[in-house]
């Protein structure tokens, strides 16, 4: 039903509809859905309401997944979804000003803490905003960190990164046209130095390095400071970073635009696309250990 303006209620449904999983409202008139309505979509996983005058979010299905709120101007309460255990896979709040996120951090926080289990092993939220929230131990200026891994790292259990931007609008001199029917992906590069005398020689040796490690992707354009909420469970990177406990560990984060619609009419375009008007302000890093987790965890997988 997206797009269609002049759509102002949602129909009040009274039976289970089992086989819908995906449901998009963006840019209709709706200010406000009947909870009944949602409790009888038990299959639903992915909902869109981009650009809806929705002022307050009801009790959603627990089935739900995704959520996207792009544009929502007036929603203020979203409180109704930090009891949904299975929906933290993406939360999209781009351009929701009037939003009060200080529950959604401090639930993705505890969300993380708490050990329970994360559908598909993640957690990826965007919120206007400017500030890092202080549960991120390690912070930095602009699109790049450097810092020492504590001597624990075999417990390390998940990292979450926090990265503050604004991705505007692309100015009219681009040479390509560009709208948000191209997605954005936020990506990062990384590596791992060894120890001052580990080796002989003035020169730091470079024990593990990664490139292209996927972030985050379908960026929108936002009209001031977001910042992205990304959380990996036991990830490729999480095993890495176990084995080097004490050693000096570098992020450098960036941004490209994949162009799947001019790949399918046969255009060529050089990858990856950059924005120039896009701005990286500042990131952080917040390591999530597991004191049960045994000393030699990290030996026994690999």
């Amino acid at each position: 039903m997206s797009g269609c303006s002049k759509l102002e209620s949602f129909p009040e449904i009274t039976g289970p509809m089992k086989s819908l999983v995906e449901l998009n409202l963006s840019k209709t008139g709706i200010k406000k859905i009947p909870s009944s309505s949602f409790k009888h979509m038990i299959s639903l996983r992915r909902l869109k309401l981009d650009g809806t005058p929705i002022k307050e979010l009801p009790e959603l299905p627990p089935s739900l997944w995704i959520l996207t709120t792009h544009d929502c101007a007036s929603l203020e309460t979203v409180i109704s979804i930090i009891k949904i255990r299975s929906l933290w896979d993406v939360l999209d709040f781009t351009n929701c000003f009037k939003l009060d996120q200080k529950p959604l951090v401090a639930a993705m926080h505890l969300k993380i803490q708490s050990g329970d289990k994360i559908p598909h092993g993640g957690i990826k939220m965007v919120l206007p905003g400017s500030e890092i929230p202080e549960w991120f131990g390690e912070k930095g200026i602009g699109s790049s960190l450097t810092m020492q891994l504590p001597s624990n790292c075999h417990q390390l259990k998940g990292i979450a990164f926090c990265l503050v931007f604004l991705l505007p609008l692309p100015s009219h001199d681009m040479p390509y046209k560009v709208d948000d029917l191209f997605p954005v992906e936020f990506r990062f590069d990384y590596h791992v130095k060894s120890k001052n005398g580990e080796h002989d020689g003035d020169d730091e040796v470079v024990l593990v390095s990664m490139e292209k490690c996927a972030l985050t992707c379908n960026m929108k354009t936002c009209d001031s400071d977001h910042m992205v909420l990304h959380y990996e469970l036991e990830n490729i990177l999480v095993y890495f970073l176990r084995k080097y406990s004490g050693n000096e560990v570098t992020f450098k984060f960036y941004h490209q635009e994949v162009d799947n619609m001019a790949r399918r009419v046969g255009h060529e375009i050089q990858r990856p696309i950059q924005r120039p008007n896009f701005e990286l302000k500042s990131c952080g890093v917040y390591l999530h250990f597991d004191e049960n987790l045994p000393a030699d965890k990290s030996s026994e997988e690999n």
